[in-house]
C-alpha cells in the first residue's frame, strides 16, 4: 500500500473555524423566537423610507436558490422556492421538538449541515407525491467524485472535514487543492503512472465512501450521480458526424460506428458513451477534461462552467476552444484510422 506524505505549505494556517458555537446560536434562535423563525425560513414584506413595500429575503435565501437549480439540473423538475422553505422548516420544526435541529452536533457549517438535511427532505416529499421515483441510495458505484467543479478552497474544507490525518489525504490535497499536474505527483511519490492510477483510484474510493457515511457534511455539490453524466449530445457533435456520412442517404448516419437498426434514442446514448470514453483516453488534465464534456457533451453555460472551476468567462471561453480543436482533431485522425 502506498502511502503519501505531502506538505502544502499550510502549516501555519489558523485552525479550523469552530463551527459548533455558531451553529448553536442559530439552533438557539430558532427555539427561542418565532420572529426569528419567520425571518429564517420565510421572505418578509418590508416598508421602505418612501413607504414602498419590497420583499426582504429570508435567511436561507441562497441555500434555496441551489437546491431549486439542483433539483431542475438532477431530476428535471421545478420546485417553488417557498415550497423548500415549508418542507425544512417543517423537518426541522418536527411538530414542536426541534427533534431534526437537535441532531447538529457542529462537525461542520450549519448552512452546510442545513443544506443537506433540506435537499434529503424535499426529495423525499417529491417521491411521496409521485413527480420523481426512488431515487435510491448513492453507492461508490454509481456516483462520481466532481471536485475539479469546486474551489480550491472548497476542496481542502472537503478533504480536511471528511478524512482528516488519512493516509491519502496528501495525495488528494495534491491533485484537487494545489493542482499539481501528475506528472509531478508521481516524481514525488516516486511512482509510475500505473501505480498513480491505482492509488488515485483507492483515495478517491475511500473519500467517496467518508461522504456517504457522514451525517455533517453536505456532499451533493461534490458527489454527483454516474446516470446524470450522459444527459445529451451536443449538437456540433451531431452535425460534425452527419457531415462525414454525407454519402450515406438512406442509412443511419452512425450505423458504421454504433450498430445498424437502432432507434434516436439508442443512437443518442451509444454517441455519448463514445463521447466520454473517447476523452478519457486524450492527454488532458482531469480539469480539460470536465471543462470540455461539461461544455460540449452537456450543454452546460460557459459562465456556469467558468463558476465551477473558479475561473473568469474569458478565459474558460479561451480554454474550451483550445480543447475542441483538439478533440476534433483527434477524432477526425481516429475516424480515417477506424
Amino acid at each position: 500500500m502506498i502511502e503519501m506524505t505531502y506538505n502544502n505549505g499550510l502549516e501555519n494556517e489558523e485552525q479550523p473555524k469552530n463551527y459548533k458555537a455558531e451553529g448553536d446560536a442559530f439552533v438557539k434562535n430558532l427555539k427561542d423566537s418565532s420572529v426569528y423563525c419567520r425571518q429564517f425560513f420565510f421572505d418578509t414584506e418590508v416598508t421602505d423610507e418612501k413607504g414602498k413595500s419590497k420583499k426582504k429575503p429570508c435567511q436561507i435565501a441562497s441555500l434555496r436558490s441551489k437546491l431549486v437549480f439542483d433539483l431542475k439540473r438532477e431530476y428535471g423538475v421545478d420546485v417553488k422556492p417557498d415550497d423548500v422553505s415549508t418542507i425544512l422548516y417543517k423537518t426541522l420544526w418536527s411538530e414542536g421538538s426541534w427533534a431534526a435541529l437537535n441532531s447538529y452536533e457542529g462537525k461542520s457549517s450549519f448552512f452546510a449541515w442545513l443544506k443537506k438535511v433540506a435537499k434529503n427532505a424535499v426529495v423525499e416529499a417529491l417521491e411521496q407525491e409521485g413527480q420523481i421515483k426512488d431515487v435510491g441510495s448513492k453507492t461508490m458505484g454509481n456516483t462520481r467524485l466532481a471536485l475539479l467543479s469546486q474551489s480550491p478552497a472548497k476542496c481542502k474544507v472537503v478533504i480536511d472535514d471528511v478524512l482528516g490525518d488519512s493516509k491519502y489525504s496528501g495525495l488528494l490535497t495534491a491533485i484537487y487543492v494545489d493542482r499539481l499536474p501528475q506528472e509531478k505527483i508521481m516524481k514525488k511519490m516516486g511512482i509510475d503512472n500505473v501505480e498513480f492510477q491505482t492509488t488515485k483510484k483507492k483515495a478517491e474510493n475511500s473519500l467517496k465512501d467518508a461522504l456517504l457515511r457522514s451525517v455533517e457534511f453536505s456532499e451533493e455539490d461534490i458527489l454527483r450521480s454516474k446516470k446524470n453524466q450522459m444527459v445529451m449530445v451536443s449538437s456540433e457533435f451531431m452535425a460534425d458526424a452527419a457531415r462525414w456520412y454525407q454519402d450515406k442517404v438512406d442509412a443511419n448516419v452512425f450505423s458504421d460506428v454504433f450498430g445498424t437498426g437502432l432507434s434516436n434514442e439508442e443512437v443518442r446514448v451509444k454517441a455519448v458513451e463514445f463521447l466520454y470514453n473517447f476523452s478519457s483516453k486524450l492527454d488532458w488534465s482531469d480539469r480539460d477534461r470536465y471543462i470540455w464534456r461539461r461544455r460540449f457533451i452537456e450543454g452546460v453555460a460557459p459562465e456556469d462552467v467558468a463558476m465551477e472551476v473558479d475561473r473568469d468567462r474569458a478565459w474558460l471561453d479561451t480554454r474550451y476552444s483550445r480543447l475542441n480543436a483538439k478533440f476534433k482533431k483527434a477524432v477526425k485522425e481516429w475516424w480515417k484510422t477506424h
